[in-house]
């Protein structure tokens, strides 16, 4: 039953990104041709179940702003999304459409038995959610918990799929995520003219099934399917995806405002996701720099009006709840704002950094990678991810030819030195596992590259390669599954999987407003007016409430 759930849920949200494509063509009056109808060598329409979320997240952020989104209004709205299908009914299904709706939202659904809830769900996940459902905006909320400060678009997009109190839908959030992952790599799998995406989409099944071998029981630093609440995979996907589609128009040479502006809606996307999204920023303006030689600026500039519409939006929902333009970057925060409080933004920084081990000018590089590596997952994924990758680089040498074209020669170097900045943002910054996977897989593009262009070292019969790159894609794919949830679909496949949270008292906020967990640790689970520690907040009144901090 949860299978089908889930093929149901992503069908919709196919009809929902549909509908909003529909839309805009035809208040643009747009014109699909070849060049509309395909982003990285594959059907746009693939996009839609992800398109749906981006337009969810959005729409939520702006109608935040104004009321709170659990409201049938904003439930009709919605549905108007899915309703504009009726204006075309040519529904382009065909059998790769069974791959995107079918088979790969099918063997995903199976993670969903014995799928569980984030520690951070109760930590600040669901609490975020919850405000943002039951009330508008409130400015200074990262007063009552600092990682109210982060509020990704995750959230926006998550509070508007809570099932009464099963939260099994924003486990499918993240599945369609994968969805759009895997159907990427698998339709770049056969290509023919394209190298560079075909060869990354075979590096990156491979090095989806080295994950599950090595040091540690293996972890190289592919994706996986984590605990509800969580996103660090739909970042790492859309990072991956982003950087690969600018790198692959580099290559080609293509330079149409239309894959630019996708690109553009996409780094977007995982900049509201994450905010070292930001180290895509300088592989992207390489593109951008040859789209300006193509186009007039007033095109250009008209394709990145809505997205810096929306980049508006969401930079003054940052300030209002935590007066940074990006929290916790204290550098980028107002002092001289009524609900202003840097001193939370450089605590959750320090916090963050020290607990992920970040480096700093002042020490000596080596004993800082000493000290990092003393971390077992990072010396077990260190470790898996150098073997894989000097593995898939031995693959290439010996299946490929290396490709003598001085255009792929410069883009790899430019390539090269931006995602070598990217590293160096995340050593500086929180170099956690987790906030690096999309960086770990957009890495596996410099092996790629060089074989762009080149030809195949063995004549392989078409039939056999075919069979051979579905079979690795299918292992790949099964393998992101636990055992114990194959099991427990065997047992339960007609069931209904319950998410449920934990449910806790509370006790009075002795130093003033809000209460505190009863079990005296910090998660607050589901209580809008619960912080996890006692502090004097002071609650202000107006046509926006705000959050004040008080002195002791």
């Amino acid at each position: 039953m949860t299978s089908i759930l889930f093929i149901g849920f992503h069908f919709i949200l196919y009809l929902f990104g549909r509908g909003f494509a529909l839309g805009v063509t035809k208040i643009s009056k747009l014109e699909l041709k070849r060049n509309l109808t395909h982003i990285g060598n594959i059907r746009v329409d693939y996009f839609y179940p992800v398109l749906a979320l981006f337009v969810i997240g959005n729409l939520t952020v702006f109608i935040n702003f104004f009321a709170p989104v659990n409201n049938i209004f904003v439930k009709i709205l919605f549905l108007l999304f899915i309703g504009i299908n009726f204006l075309d009914m040519n529904f382009q299904f065909s059998r790769e459409s069974i791959l995107n709706l079918g088979i790969v939202p099918f063997v995903l659904s199976i993670s969903s038995y014995g799928i569980n809830i984030a520690q951070d769900a109760g930590l600040y996940h669901l609490n975020v959610q919850s405000w943002i459902r039951d009330e508008q905006i409130h400015l200074g909320l990262s007063n009552i918990h600092s990682r109210y400060g982060y509020s990704s678009i995750f959230d926006y997009i998550s509070s508007n799929f809570w099932m009464n109190d099963n939260f099994l839908l924003i486990h499918f959030i993240n599945l369609s995520f994968i969805v759009l992952f895997f159907v990427f790599i698998c339709k770049n799998l056969f290509l023919k003219e394209n190298v560079f995406l075909k060869n990354l989409s075979i590096l990156v099944i491979i090095f989806g099934i080295l994950d599950n071998f090595g040091v540690s029981g293996g972890r190289n630093g592919f994706i996986d399917i984590e605990a509800v609440t969580k996103y660090d995979t739909p970042f790492a996907i859309i990072y991956f995806l982003t950087g690969c589609l600018i790198i692959n128009n580099l290559l080609n040479k293509n330079f149409d405002i239309f894959q630019v502006t996708v690109i553009l809606f996409m780094l977007l996307l995982a900049v509201q996701l994450r905010i070292f999204g930001v180290t895509l920023v300088p592989l992207f303006l390489i593109l951008f720099n040859k789209v300006l030689k193509e186009y007039r600026v007033r095109n250009i500039l008209l394709a990145a009006l809505l997205p810096s519409l929306l980049l508006f939006f969401w930079v003054i929902k940052n300030i209002l709840i935590t007066s940074c333009l990006f929290f916790p970057v204290e550098q980028l925060c107002f002092q001289n704002l009524a609900w202003s409080d840097v001193t939370s933004a450089q605590l959750e920084a320090a916090d963050l950094r020290n607990f992920h081990i970040f480096y700093s000018f002042d020490q000596n590089f080596f004993v800082w990678i000493k000290s990092w590596l003393s971390k077992p997952i990072n010396y077990s994924l260190s470790i898996n991810y150098l073997l894989s990758f000097f593995s898939l680089g031995m693959f290439n040498f010996i299946f490929y030819k290396k490709s003598n074209n001085k255009n792929i020669k410069s883009t790899q170097f430019y390539v090269f030195l931006c995602i070598l900045i990217s590293y160096f943002i995340w050593f500086l910054s929180a170099p956690g596992v987790r906030f690096g996977l999309g960086l770990f897989l957009l890495s596996l593009s410099l092996l790629a590259i060089s074989n762009h262009g080149s030809k195949e070292r063995f004549s392989i019969n078409n039939n056999l390669k075919n069979i051979t790159l579905s079979f690795l894609f299918l292992i790949s794919l099964m393998l992101l599954i636990r055992v114990d949830s194959y099991r427990s679909f065997a047992d339960n496949f007609n069931q209904t999987i319950q998410v449920k949270p934990t449910n806790i008292s509370y006790i009075e906020n002795p130093l003033g407003w809000g209460v505190l967990p009863a079990t005296g640790n910090d998660s607050c689970w589901i209580n809008i007016e619960c912080m996890p520690k006692s502090k004097r907040i002071s609650k202000v009144s107006g046509v926006y409430d705000y959050f004040l901090i008080l002195n002791n």
